[in-house]
């Protein structure tokens, strides 16, 4: 382990050690509960072939939209209802407190007994011995790993060798389309395997001012934009749009341990991303997106915006938005080229009901649950066999294209510490001179200073 990985674990400890002075339990936590139906259906081949007691009672939690929250409510109701003996509690928050919660859960010992874990945090909570393996339960049940996913998915919940999570999905990222806009502006839709270029001639065109001037015309003007053709924060979004498109201009974000923007390829996406907003025009500001809905996803789904990044996950929230939509693979410098960031999930060590624990995660993430999961359309199931129920039924078109993206995925497994550069080190310094505040190589150097002391 190299100094930086060390400093940053203790760091991580000390946190940990100061969430534990606050209160334990589930303090402010949102919890959604359901008594299961009586029912003496049998219970799932995938849980284990022991027996859990009578009336467990299990505590679940998750991040998630409320839409997210929702449907999976309504796929631990179905397991409620095939394990009668079994009550499962769920527990929910928005993304940035869940993690917050989870770490003073785990410095208390008061961890939920299974639990939604992100690929990004795997090594992180499995060092800090908040993540019970899971090899002995998988191999006394007879569970099949092998049969069920792919190596690589299994290695992103995988820590020193030993599995500490299960898949649960596969999501990927890739680039939604209002067609409404392009309808109203006879503009023609995105092609599969679109150009840059070719976005930035679209955006041009559905990018309009309060006077229907667009971003072509002499008369249009800048400081008075309805309707922008584009949005994306790349400082914001790091892991989902500036690390894919930087290997798309084959350049890296991190190379050999050390930040690699100062190469010309990479320069070359930096201020391309620049001059969207501020040659161009054609993308918002990070003050415009906080001000409709706070990140550029939830800004999409308003229908003030023609195109945007978005997860594959994003496609039921915008199943609801008041247009419709359509989605392509990311845009590409040189190469298309996005990301999987499959979540899973994970058990307390420090749980009383291990049976009953093990029973719930083996469904969840075994074919039953996973076939649910589909259902509703709630994530790319990462279990191979719920594949066929995922393509059909409503959205067929977008999901074989969400499979698909899944092939164009970087290469670049995360690191301890990885989460501080994506979500602290890179919003901090770049978001401004990205938008024209500030020089980007400025920017850059301070980037590669936090990481060196971090």
């Amino acid at each position: 382990m190299n100094m930086m990985k060390k400093m940053g674990l203790m760091l991580f400890v000390m946190a940990l050690l100061l969430a534990a002075c606050g209160k334990g339990g589930n303090d402010g936590a949102q919890t959604a509960s359901k008594s299961p139906p009586a029912s003496t259906s049998s219970a799932s081949s995938s849980a284990s072939s022991e027996a859990p007691p009578e009336n467990v009672e299990l505590t679940f939690a998750q991040w998630g939209t409320a839409e997210q929250v929702a449907a999976t409510q309504k796929v631990l109701d179905i397991f409620m209802q095939e394990n009668p003996s079994i009550k499962v509690n769920l527990v929910y928050k928005d993304w940035g407190s869940y993690w917050t919660w989870i770490t003073t859960q785990a410095a208390s010992k008061d961890l939920p007994d299974v639990y939604k874990m992100s690929f990004a945090y795997v090594e992180k909570y499995a060092k800090l011995g908040a993540m019970k393996p899971l090899d002995d339960l998988i191999s006394s049940s007879g569970f099949d790993l092998a049969g069920q996913f792919e190596q690589a998915l299994l290695a992103m919940h995988q820590s020193d060798g030993k599995q500490v999570s299960l898949p649960r999905d596969a999501n990927t990222v890739v680039f939604y389309y209002n067609k409404d806009l392009f309808d109203a502006a006879g503009i023609p839709y995105p092609n599969q395997e679109v150009s840059w270029d070719e976005v930035l001639e679209m955006a041009k065109k559905l990018t309009l001012d309060d006077k229907g001037n667009d971003a072509n015309s002499a008369s249009f003007n800048p400081k008075k934009i309805v309707q922008w053709g584009l949005v994306t924060d790349a400082a914001g979004m790091g892991d989902a749009v500036l690390e894919p498109q930087l290997w798309s201009n084959d350049a890296r974000l991190v190379k050999d341990g050390k930040l690699a923007l100062s190469t010309p390829e990479a320069m070359q996406v930096l201020n391309f991303f620049k001059d969207l907003t501020v040659k161009h025009h054609v993308n918002p500001t990070k003050a415009t997106i906080d001000g409709v809905g706070g990140n550029p996803i939830l800004a999409f789904g308003t229908g003030k915006f023609a195109m945007g990044f978005g997860g594959s996950w994003s496609a039921t929230d915008f199943a609801d938005a008041s247009f419709k939509f359509g989605a392509v693979l990311p845009p590409k410098f040189k190469a298309v080229t996005t990301v999987v960031q499959p979540a899973g999930y994970a058990m307390s060590p420090f749980t009383k009901k291990e049976a009953a624990a093990w029973k719930l995660i083996s469904w969840l993430s075994g074919k039953e649950g996973q076939i649910e999961q589909a259902k509703l359309n709630d994530g790319i199931p990462a279990n191979k066999l719920a594949e066929e129920a995922y393509v059909t039924g409503d959205m067929a078109d977008l999901k074989k294209l969400f499979l698909g993206a899944q092939a164009r995925a970087i290469p670049s497994p995360w690191y301890d510490g990885e989460d501080r550069l994506m979500w602290e080190f890179l919003p901090q310094k770049l978001a401004l001179p990205l938008q024209g505040d500030g020089e980007i190589s400025v920017a850059v150097k301070e980037v590669e200073d936090l990481m060196a002391g971090s």
